[in-house]
């Protein structure tokens, strides 16, 4: 029949990005909070552990991105 086409399936890279940006925000949210739970656990002054926390979460994301996709 002319009327039937075939199924459009989505662009392989469609969702790569929303899954970098996922695994990116996951990795800070994750280790910043990490960092500030040990903050309050140890009465660490400014928030020291949850700056670490983050810097570890970004760089391990970045890490994780640049393996898969990259």
């Amino acid at each position: 029949m002319a009327d039937k086409q075939p199924e459009k399936r989505p662009d392989p890279g469609t969702n790569a990005g929303w899954a970098a940006l996922g695994t990116l925000l996951g990795g800070v949210i994750a280790w910043g909070g990490i960092g500030y739970a040990l903050d309050w656990w140890f009465n660490i002054p400014r928030h020291l552990g949850l700056l670490v926390g983050m810097i570890v979460g970004i760089v391990g994301a970045l890490y994780i991105v640049m393996k898969r996709f990259g």
